[in-house]
């Protein structure tokens, strides 16, 4: 198994410009329409804190990626909003996770999440949507508080 992780991580790279196309037709592809995000608000997350940005691309195509940047610790980051460097953070936020339909389950979101984790800044945070609970849990999560997001319940977890 650690074998296999270590062939994983060597699939993960830092976002670039030129992934934007394709992060944003693995998210268009994977969320409902009420979680879409427009793609100049997604870039501006990229551009912003590019640090906290990669993809995993396992052969000539990026086939997953995780968003994540300093943010406000309890405080859920609003889909469909620019970013802008925050002065005085207060944690770091995952603010997306995907990978496309046809490559889930083979451990790509976890090596995603395994790079994220290594950003040496505490406490991390995210907002678990579609009934993604326990997979962040694997990580050591904790469910703070249950709210409604963008038209669904999701919970709002933080990792201290």
């Amino acid at each position: 198994m650690i074998k296999f992780f270590k062939v994983l991580k060597k699939m993960i790279r830092k976002a670039t410009k030129n992934d934007f196309d394709s992060i944003d037709s693995i998210g268009t592809d994977s969320y409902p329409d009420n979680y879409y995000e427009g793609v100049e608000s997604f870039r501006s997350k990229m551009i912003a804190y590019p640090d906290g940005c990669f993809v995993c691309q396992p052969r000539d195509d990026v086939i997953g990626y995780i968003i994540s940047f300093p943010y406000i610790l309890f405080k859920p980051y609003p889909i469909n909003c620019y970013y802008k460097n925050i002065e005085h953070p207060t944690c770091y936020y995952i603010h997306d996770l995907c990978v496309s339909k046809k490559h889930r389950g083979n451990g790509y979101a976890s090596a995603l999440v395994h790079e994220v984790l290594k950003i040496k800044s505490s406490p991390k945070a995210l907002m678990s949507v579609l009934g993604s609970n326990k997979f962040w849990e694997r990580f050591g999560f904790k469910p703070y508080k249950t709210e409604m997001y963008y038209g669904m319940n999701a919970t709002y977890m933080i990792l201290p």
